[in-house]
């Protein structure tokens, strides 16, 4: 069997492909950068470099077809927001192979932030108070009780353009639009909690529960601490009941002052729980082929060693806590004598490094510039 696994950059992709490795498969991983995480790792059998999915996605849906025709691809599994470029691409894909997607309305639905929130309402874990902003004018009442709510745009990652109960005078510098819509919900104080699971035909295969105990400034987590509130597991449970979804998904939870679960938003493609699966890889690949009990993940923590050292010690280095943590997590990226990918983040973070010179944009907005998809019509 042969797995085509896209998003090669994230550590996601790497730990899919140790998955599928172990449990004997042929790996090819893809990307549009040259120079990618797990393209190093002992566990790919293949790279194979496709061209920029926002930049024509039929194009690169074409690229797709030829490999799968070419190769034998069995299974193309998602990890990054090409997710969407597959979606669209999946009448035609669907003929070839098995594509781990839904289809793309499905998934338009759960990345828009104000329609997701909308799905959620009468479940027993909701979504906070939460309205869609489309103009200024639609946003100027807002300036009164901005302290009360959290403004982020409909279509975002990495919480980069997030704002927690802005000054007034910030939150006016927002120009959201009927193509580019905001939205405000209701701030709630509490722990914060991530979900990774995956689904097939919403019955739920493999599930886990973290709290991102370190991250980089506001966005990705970097330490994931397991956690495992019933009240998740059950969230996820209703979602796939109600959706069918089929795919990996994440979800972000604060759990209140008075232990009740809120769900914020959603993020459907792979998250860095995956990464609490590392020592089940077979298992976890078994799931997508076998219906079965949900696969549970172990309660170690894990983490991205260079990122904790790069960005966590500089603003919390002079804890002692921290080092603790960080004795006390196992590795993300080099696992079981497979060491270069620990180099490979160099040239990985030197490329995302001239995109983001050649983009003039900051380094999280070049490391998904390429893949990710802002409601633009495709």
């Amino acid at each position: 069997m042969h797995v085509l696994i896209l998003g090669a950059r994230a550590p996601a992709c790497l730990e899919w492909a140790r998955a599928f490795h172990g449990a004997g498969w042929t790996v090819t991983v893809a990307d549009s950068l040259a120079w990618p995480l797990a393209r190093s790792s002992r566990s790919t059998d293949h790279f194979l470099r496709l061209p920029e999915p926002r930049e024509d996605a039929n194009a690169w849906v074409d690229a797709l077809i030829a490999a799968v025709t070419a190769r034998g691809i069995d299974l193309i599994l998602p990890t990054c927001e090409e997710v969407f470029y597959l979606a669209h691409g999946l009448p035609r894909l669907n003929a070839l192979c098995r594509v781990l997607t839904s289809p793309f309305e499905l998934l338009h639905r759960l990345h828009h932030k104000g329609d997701f929130a909308a799905m959620t309402e009468g479940w027993e874990v909701a979504a906070p108070q939460t309205h869609v902003i489309t103009t200024p004018d639609e946003l100027r009442p807002w300036q009164r009780q901005s302290a009360d709510w959290v403004f982020k745009p409909a279509y975002s990652r990495f919480a980069s353009q997030t704002l927690i109960r802005p000054a007034a005078d910030r939150l006016a510098a927002i120009q959201p639009t009927t193509s580019a819509p905001w939205v405000a919900q209701r701030f709630v104080p509490g722990r914060e909690h991530c979900s990774f699971s995956l689904l097939i035909d919403g019955q739920l295969r493999a599930h886990a529960s973290y709290h991102p105990k370190y991250r980089v400034g506001r966005g990705s987590g970097i330490h994931f601490e397991v956690t495992a509130p019933a009240a998740i597991r059950w969230f996820v449970e209703r979602f796939g009941a109600e959706t069918g979804y089929s795919g990996q998904v994440g979800f972000d939870f604060i759990e209140d002052n008075e232990g009740r679960f809120h769900v914020l938003e959603c993020n459907p493609r792979a998250t860095s729980g995956v990464h609490l699966f590392d020592d089940q890889g077979p298992q976890l690949v078994a799931a997508i082929e076998q219906q079965q009990a949900p696969l549970l993940a172990s309660a170690d923590a894990r983490q991205v060693s260079l990122a904790m050292l790069l960005f966590g010690a500089p603003r919390h280095g002079l804890r002692r806590q921290f080092w603790r943590d960080f004795a006390g997590a196992r590795d993300v990226v080099v696992r079981d004598g497979d060491l270069l990918p620990l180099l490979a983040q160099l040239p990985g973070v030197g490329e995302i490094v001239g995109r983001a010179l050649s983009r003039r944009c900051g380094l999280l907005a070049a490391s998904t510039a390429d893949i990710e998809w802002n409601g633009q019509p495709l």
